[in-house]
């Protein structure tokens, strides 16, 4: 076997750190509006995270007081503690954060669209922890772990990741359940994402257990982070199609490369078919047919979409040259248009 001497080491290297730069200035680089978008949403991110480690030390604090009322600790009946015995290796419950984390980081860093992974991700985890703030200090539980520490000193300043009376509903299914999403939405449409997927979704079910028999939270604490967390999830990519892809928005972070483009091995004809149906032309400007048919019918400018937006290039099988086809070009006399469920021919004035 030949020996790899140092200056082809180097070379390998250099191309290494260029493929890496390339990838970064491509898929990571960000205008200001984008930037500020970001900012924005970490921000509340970080305050939406804040006081939900305030609200929990209220919910710890209140939770004593029902310690006090009945002169001894109390756990509530629950189904599964019935069926998994109780252990005490809290360590697990967050390491298991860390093994849904650090996988779904990983995954980010290496997608073709990584800050529109980081947006939706963080923008779900906020608003169901804005959710879990309204929820933690409202009804006070008494804790299921005979051996948790209620917390002492200042609400706004105290932090433990096991305090007493920290009940609902449980913060780390939470992480487990979003990087589950985060794997079903962006993970690679191969054989090997559907694997990790299913991996991941194992993983989260674990996790979960663990929650339970660790007495970390009661069962109802963990199926309501199982509900809320997808609910969540889906109502932020609802909101994110409407408002940021169908409008144009955000192109940096929804289109780095191309408008329309998901991946590097989508096609031309892939990414115009999904312009199209956005209603979006290439340089990300919206467009409606039907205003722009409506609009030449009464006498006003005809507005067409930039004929960059609807030329797909086909390659010639014969040379090998792209040849350009119009696939949005309309008649120049008459178009027709659907009202009311009935095609009509009109012409054009």
């Amino acid at each position: 076997m030949p020996k790899l001497g140092s200056h082809h080491v180097l070379a390998m290297g250099r191309r290494a750190t260029l493929f890496v730069w390339r990838r970064l200035r491509r898929n990571w680089w960000l205008d200001r509006t984008c930037i500020a978008f970001l900012v924005i949403i970490g921000i509340v991110f970080g305050l939406s995270y804040y006081f939900m480690n305030v609200m929990a030390n209220v919910a710890s604090k209140r939770s004593k007081l029902i310690e006090d009322a009945l002169g001894t600790r109390y756990t509530l009946p629950d189904v599964f503690f019935e069926f998994i015995g109780a252990v005490e290796l809290l360590w697990m419950t967050d390491m298991f954060d860390a093994l849904m984390f650090v996988p779904t980081a990983l995954l980010v860093a290496w997608h073709e669209r990584p800050w529109r992974v980081v947006s939706r991700l963080l923008l779900a985890w906020g608003l169901a922890s804005l959710i879990r703030i309204t929820t933690v200090a409202i009804t006070s539980v008494p804790d299921p772990r005979p051996s948790c520490q209620y917390v002492q000193g200042n609400v706004f300043t105290a932090f433990s990741l096991h305090r007493c009376g920290d009940a609902i509903y449980s913060g780390h299914t939470l992480i487990f359940v979003v990087c589950a999403m985060v794997w079903t939405s962006f993970a690679p449409k191969n054989i090997v994402g559907r694997v990790l997927t299913t991996c991941a979704w194992g993983l989260c079910v674990a996790g979960s257990l663990v929650v339970i028999a660790n007495r970390a939270h009661y069962t109802i604490d963990v199926l309501l982070a199982w509900y809320i967390a997808p609910g969540a999830w889906y109502t932020v990519a609802w909101f994110w199609y409407w408002h940021i892809t169908k409008k144009g928005r955000l192109l940096r972070i929804e289109f780095p490369v191309e408008v329309g483009r998901h991946r590097d091995a989508d096609s031309p004809e892939m990414c115009q078919r999904r312009r199209v149906q956005l209603g979006l032309t290439s340089d990300g400007t919206p467009y409606d047919p039907i205003a722009m048919y409506l609009n030449a019918l009464h006498g006003g400018a005809e507005l067409t979409p930039p004929r960059q937006s609807a030329d797909v290039q086909f390659i010639d099988e014969k040379d090998g040259s792209p040849e350009s086809s119009d696939l949005l070009e309309l008649p120049d006399s008459s178009c027709a248009v659907d009202v009311g469920g009935t095609s009509r021919d009109r012409t054009l004035p």
